[in-house]
């Protein structure tokens, strides 16, 4: 009786419906909230629309606040609010019920821990590797242009990780490690993980394709292929677990241990090379891999024996 009533079924339309209804709820809803939220910060830290023009070493002491919080707004326009409708609405049992954040137990949480750890050196062997790939001489422009923005990432979040104080530091936890931690699972895992998952009938196509938007949508391409290890990571942990809780944890701990490090360490030290190597860093990779791989296997194996 009250399935009837609702006048707007996501879950019962085909997967391409699904993804077009999905795009339309972002664009909207993001677009709109941003607006607002935008002029709300501009009101609130005294900034001015040049902004969206300025370079990151351009900016002055109220604009990085203005930065942080724009970080948050994008976060929460386009990716938690539209993630909570679009979920809503592919619910088949009850609108005000999320399967996908059924509670972990501590065990897993601390297994998410130690492999989210693990993957660090992965994914540090793996972008040393990626930056250092170029593109044939005749895509020289479009290299330059993938370098220049990948450049002005770099620079935009050395400017916000800055973390002098301890109260900037648990600021930078919550913009830099929390608010993407959650948003971007909640869409890439939470919506589109489940909508691919839908169309091809295969947990591992919809993991893949889910981890190559998630790391494509960053538009950092010398950073690509250590973003996509990570988004199949997450994807896997959602796929066999089950709750969007354990990919969440597994990413904000990745975000926050550079917040960390920066606070501890200083910029200088986190930003300094790593001059080891990398065939002697191939040598330490089998034993972060065989863990991680232990873990995610086990996972795996507790899906199997739930079914």
């Amino acid at each position: 009786m009250n399935d009837n009533k609702r006048s707007f079924k996501l879950y019962s339309e085909s997967p391409f419906y699904q993804i077009f209804v999905s795009l339309l709820i972002i664009v909207g809803v993001g677009g709109v909230l941003t607006f607002i939220l935008f002029i709300s910060g501009i009101l609130i830290f005294g900034g001015d629309m040049s902004l969206i023009t300025k370079s990151a070493i351009s900016l002055g002491a109220n604009n990085v606040g203005l930065l942080r919080y724009l970080l948050v707004v994008q976060d929460i326009s386009f990716f938690v609010i539209p993630s909570i409708i679009i979920l809503r609405l592919m619910n088949s049992e009850s609108p005000k019920r999320f399967t996908e954040f059924k509670m972990p137990l501590l065990k897993e949480i601390v297994l998410v821990i130690i492999l989210t750890f693990c993957i660090f050196s992965i994914t540090s062997f793996t972008g040393q590797l990626n930056s250092a790939m170029h593109l044939p001489h005749w895509l020289s422009g479009v290299e330059h242009w993938m370098t220049d923005l990948e450049d002005k990432a770099d620079t935009t979040i050395d400017l916000l990780i800055v973390s002098k104080t301890f109260g900037i530091m648990m600021l930078n936890l919550i913009t830099i490690g929390l608010a993407p931690a959650i948003a971007e699972e909640l869409i890439f895992r939470g919506v589109f993980q489940k909508i691919f998952y839908n169309l091809f009938k295969s947990g591992h196509a919809a993991v893949w394709i889910s981890a190559f938007l998630f790391s494509a949508i960053h538009f950092q391409f010398f950073g690509f292929l250590p973003r996509f290890i990570l988004g199949l990571v997450f994807g896997y942990l959602f796929f066999w677990s089950g709750t969007l809780w354990l990919p969440m944890i597994s990413h904000f701990v990745n975000n926050a241990f550079p917040v960390i490090l920066a606070y501890v360490q200083g910029m200088e030290k986190l930003n300094t090379p790593s001059d080891v190597p990398l065939w002697h860093q191939a040598l330490y990779l089998p034993l972060p891999v065989v863990i991680s791989l232990v873990i995610l296997f086990y996972f795996r194996n507790k899906r199997k024996n739930t079914k």
